[in-house]
């Protein structure tokens, strides 16, 4: 193979010169992500409603020379999302990649799922998802022509669970369908939208859940990998699906789960 025709492997997978927004990402999975675009070259933006001061993202962003943007916004709320648009804007200067990986459950089951709790998760699982979609196209990636966005979905978009994920279950459906039409007509505009659908991972949220041994063992029994996931698994897909080595993949849904749909 002549030396022109060779491909940079490491250069495709690299986020060198890129800005990211990733909502959520002062905690769980999102952080773990923002962690890994910092290591491969990327400036990153992270934004929830509390954004504290996550001092392992500053170190990385120190010791590395990568910009880290803190971002105080409620993404439910239109104003706030021009907002941060605004101030990404003129603290970066524009995007190339959204990471929407804000999300909630509220556990109910579901003959006592009030209007209220369905319309909370709904509104910030797939209501809020589009809102900071929609306007980080509209900014940044349809005038330049080139975007990723990875939105995170759940391998509970796909199975059944025994009870109190109705609300979220349903949301997580929307969000895969959300992905492959947004594929469909962003497309031409050199923009790719993937999802990707991890199972359980230990956050903040669900520990409670991790933590009943009863329930850890019926979970990592039906996983062909015994185990359950891990942030970097997640981050590291979410590496992938954002660099150029994803150039051709897009309205795909990334299972990160050890096996498990497989199984079913």
């Amino acid at each position: 193979m002549s030396r022109e025709m060779e491909t940079d492997y490491a250069a495709l997978f690299s986020l060198r010169g890129r800005r990211a927004l990733v909502t959520g990402g002062t905690g769980g999975l999102g952080s773990a992500i923002a962690q890994a675009f910092l290591q491969q070259g990327a400036d990153v933006a992270v934004c929830g409603r509390r954004p504290g001061n996550d001092t392992d993202l500053q170190e990385t962003a120190r010791r590395l020379g990568r910009r880290l943007l803190y971002v105080r916004c409620d993404i439910t709320d239109e104003r706030d999302v021009s907002a941060m648009m605004d101030e990404i804007e003129a603290q970066f200067g524009g995007l190339e990649i959204l990471v929407n990986s804000a999300g909630m459950n509220k556990l109910l089951p579901a003959e006592e799922y009030d209007n209220d709790s369905w319309d909370r998760v709904m509104g910030l699982n797939v209501g809020a998802l589009h809102m900071v979609t929609r306007e980080a196209g509209r900014r940044f990636f349809l005038p330049q022509k080139y975007g990723r966005i990875l939105n995170l979905s759940s391998v509970k978009s796909l199975i059944g669970t025994d009870r109190d994920y109705l609300a979220y279950c349903t949301t997580k459906g929307a969000v895969n369908m959300y992905t492959k039409q947004l594929a469909c007509e962003w497309g031409k505009y050199g923009i790719t939208v993937n999802a990707v659908a991890p199972t359980f991972v230990r956050t903040p949220i669900n520990s409670f859940q991790l933590d009943d041994p009863v329930f850890y063992k019926k979970l990592t029994d039906r996983i062909p990998l015994g185990r359950i996931g891990q942030k970097q698994d997640i981050a590291a897909a979410a590496v992938y699906l954002c660099s150029d080595a994803a150039s051709f993949v897009s309205g795909q849904v990334l299972c990160v789960d050890g096996g498990l749909t497989a199984r079913q």
